[in-house]
Formats: structure tokens, C-alpha cells, sequence
């Protein structure tokens, strides 16, 4: 009887900090990170990749709404390898504006208010990813 007594309270023993643990879950709908919205006047101007390398100059149109661009000048050493030299862009979302040239597609978006990255894909698989950092004088 007594080992029954010791073996019950040996398992009481060992199943209370089971018991006891806070249980810690996932919230199921947890809230997604809030996408920042920046003005068409964030995107302009002047972006570099590195010093040696000639900028990327973003202008943009007068047209308010869905008729608003991006006009983007593409320096010439990306220029030579995808094959187009100027993208016309629209905006996409509160941070990315997106534009079609030929098979060739230019993506911009913003990171932060001076920071940002260009992908340009072509419909041939070739892809490439240029991060900028803010370049006006």
C-alpha cells in the first residue's frame, strides 16, 4: 500500500507542471503589418545603386489619380543589358509603382522614405534586383 501511495503522488508529481504551464497559442487572425502609403513626390528625384554607377531620375506627370506616372530613366549600364532605356509607371500599391516595356517589366518601391529597390523582369526568366538609396543633392 505504500508503494501504491508513493506511486500516486510520484504521478501527481510529475503531470502538475504539465498542468500548470500557461498555455501560449498564435492568435489564429493575427493583424498584418500596416503597408506605409507614400505621396507620388517621395518617388522623384535622383536614385543611386553605388557611386561610380549613374543614377536612376524618377519624374513624374501632372495627372492626379489613375492617369498619374512615373517616369523613370533607366542609367545606360542597366540600359545596355534589358534593352530599354525609359519605363512609364503606375502605381500598384501605397509604396510600389509598376511599369511595361516590350516583354520587360520595371517594379519601384519604396522601403523607406530614402531608400528603395528597382526589380526589372523580363518574360524570358531574366531578373534583376537593383536596391537604391536616395541620391538629390
Amino acid at each position: 500500500m505504500k508503494h501504491v501511495l508513493l506511486f500516486s503522488a510520484m504521478l501527481g508529481l510529475a503531470a502538475a507542471p504539465a498542468f500548470a504551464a500557461p498555455q501560449t497559442h498564435a492568435p489564429a487572425n493575427a493583424p498584418a503589418k500596416a503597408e506605409t502609403t507614400y505621396p507620388t513626390a517621395s518617388f522623384m528625384g535622383t536614385w543611386s545603386v553605388r557611386a561610380e554607377v549613374p543614377p536612376f531620375t524618377v519624374a513624374a506627370n501632372k495627372a492626379m489619380g489613375p492617369a498619374a506616372r512615373l517616369l523613370v530613366n533607366v542609367p545606360e549600364v542597366f540600359a545596355a543589358t534589358i534593352g530599354e532605356s525609359r519605363f512609364s509607371l503606375a502605381r500598384k500599391s501605397g509604396n510600389s509603382w509598376s511599369g511595361t516595356q516590350h516583354d520587360t517589366t520595371l517594379t519601384m518601391t519604396l522601403v523607406s522614405a530614402n531608400a528603395g529597390q528597382i526589380v526589372i523582369t523580363n518574360t524570358n526568366g531574366h531578373k534583376v534586383d537593383v536596391p537604391l538609396y536616395r541620391n538629390d543633392p
